[in-house]
């Protein structure tokens, strides 16, 4: 169904195409006239005509542009802020990092492909069909059943195209030696970058010849499309010829090779009709995180989660008071980061029941930083966050010293990777929630750093009675804490 706000840009497509058909047609009939030598009176009408159309023509074409190009950077505005939402509320998945990638290219992509729905589908196959119409029912009387010739080829036009198989070229090799030799790029300037160059040439040149392939299939299937559509409106020229004098034949010839050039983009908008109608998501099940409230700060019961039909947890359960500091203890492997998932409502347990008491503000191990300075990275968190909060924030995880205004660099570059992880801490620090939950806060960090870390955060959790949940694979810093130890358990 086309959307009402399409509407004025339909009208000023269709107004724009018609302004031209008259144009064509003003000008044949002038040209015809002249060639007989008429009084130049006789030609003041055409002249007229011609002035009209053409002025009409380029106030037309600008509207045409002017509104569609309006509708569509408000409809990707809103489309893009919906795919956002959209990725945030089913980030991260349970089917892995790989499959993250997937989506948010997925949703890059098609959102490109979406946007192109008015000017390249709407648009063009309105336009074609409704001069169709028109031409149609003026050609109906004279030329009675051939009048029919022109609603054909527009609808075999648009069937041929539908049913002619165009997929993109597969560009996801490609995609992956570009990544690859991004993220390794300062192994490759020791090591050498010449078999990584020449393994993203080889990806390339694949990828390069099989996009030229299909370029030449869709040129010459457009232009076998151009070629019959050609035949066709010449068999309607040559019924007209007969029934007309020349210079209605002329007029005729310059409206129908007008109309030729309106069906040429009938097999382009097909096909990014198709790349619309096959643009989907992921296919991965989402269902909202339920979080019980309790007069506990965390309470587990029963809780079961896997991923991928692995169990990572098993008839866990688990409470810990409100107030309560606490490091939660385990090797690589025993779900330490998905517990704090299940804590921040990203996922959701297969069986069991996770109640909350309270808010909960986390730091997660390798969250982005933006490439902003410290206080914008604070203030997109936190809008309403003073200067003052951010420097105890900072102070609280000893980064007092740094210039809150300066640019942090792509994903925190300029930090060291202690610094990194203290900032992550401050950041969810700064929230005024019930409990605090720290995801490997000392890596990086050597022995005093890190004592010095925890003592601040426990300390700060007396005194703001918040509870801390500190989650960690070393139980040797955190001496001033309760623990509970994590296994790894595989079903």
């Amino acid at each position: 169904m086309i959307r009402k706000k399409f509407l004025p840009a339909i009208v000023a497509h269709v107004s724009a195409a018609l302004s031209e058909l008259l144009l064509m047609a003003s000008a044949a009939w002038l040209i015809a006239s002249a060639a007989l030598h008429p009084p130049i009176s006789a030609l003041s009408v055409g002249i007229t005509l011609v002035r009209t159309a053409g002025i009409s023509r380029a106030a037309l074409r600008y509207a045409d542009r002017f509104i569609s190009h309006k509708i569509i950077f408000k409809l990707l505005d809103e489309l893009r802020e919906e795919l956002f939402l959209r990725a945030a509320r089913i980030l991260p998945l349970k089917s892995g990092r790989a499959h993250e990638g997937e989506l948010l290219h997925a949703l890059t992509v098609q959102a490109d492909v979406l946007k192109d729905f008015l000017p390249r589908v709407v648009l063009p196959l309105t336009t074609a069909a409704l001069v169709t119409g028109l031409l149609t029912y003026f050609l109906l009387e004279p030329l009675k059943i051939f009048a029919l010739i022109l609603p054909t080829i527009l609808l075999a036009d648009v069937i041929i195209a539908a049913l002619t198989t165009t997929a993109p070229a597969d560009d996801s090799t490609y995609r992956e030696k570009i990544l690859d030799f991004g993220d390794g790029r300062d192994e490759l300037k020791i090591f050498g970058t010449a078999p990584a160059i020449k393994a993203l040439d080889i990806a390339a040149t694949d990828f390069g010849k099989r996009s030229l392939k299909l370029t030449a299939r869709l040129i010459n299937f457009d232009a076998t499309i151009r070629i019959l559509n050609a035949a066709g409106f010449f068999f309607v020229l040559l019924k007209v010829g007969v029934l007309v004098d020349t210079i209605a034949l002329t007029v005729w010839s310059f409206i129908l090779l007008a109309t030729l050039e309106l069906f040429a983009q009938i097999p382009a908008a097909v096909r990014t009709w198709k790349d619309i109608r096959g643009a989907e998501l992921v296919d991965e099940k989402i269902s909202p995180a339920q979080i019980l409230p309790t007069d506990k700060a965390v309470e587990l019961q029963g809780v079961t989660f896997g991923y991928a039909g692995e169990k990572i947890f098993r008839d866990l359960s688990l409470t810990i008071e409100r107030g309560e500091r606490v490091a939660l203890v385990g090797e690589s492997g025993a779900g330490k980061t998905t517990l704090l998932y299940l804590l921040t409502k990203l996922f959701t347990p297969d069986a069991g029941t996770v109640a909350l008491g309270g808010s909960v503000a986390a730091s997660t191990f390798g969250n982005v930083i933006f490439s902003a300075s410290i206080r914008e990275n604070f203030r997109m968190l936190h809008p309403d966050i003073t200067d003052e909060k951010i420097s105890d924030a900072l102070k609280l995880c000893g980064l007092d010293g740094f210039d809150i205004n300066a640019p942090l660099g792509e994903d925190g570059a300029r930090l060291s990777g202690g610094e990194r992880n203290r900032l992550q801490v401050a950041l969810a620090a700064a929230q005024d929630s019930d409990i605090l939950i720290c995801d490997e806060p000392t890596a990086g960090l050597d022995r005093s750093r890190a004592d010095k870390l925890i003592a601040n955060l426990v300390a700060a959790s007396h005194k703001k009675n918040r509870t801390l949940i500190i989650i960690t694979h070393d139980s040797n810093y955190f001496s001033e804490l309760g623990s509970v130890e994590l296994t790894a358990q595989k079903f």
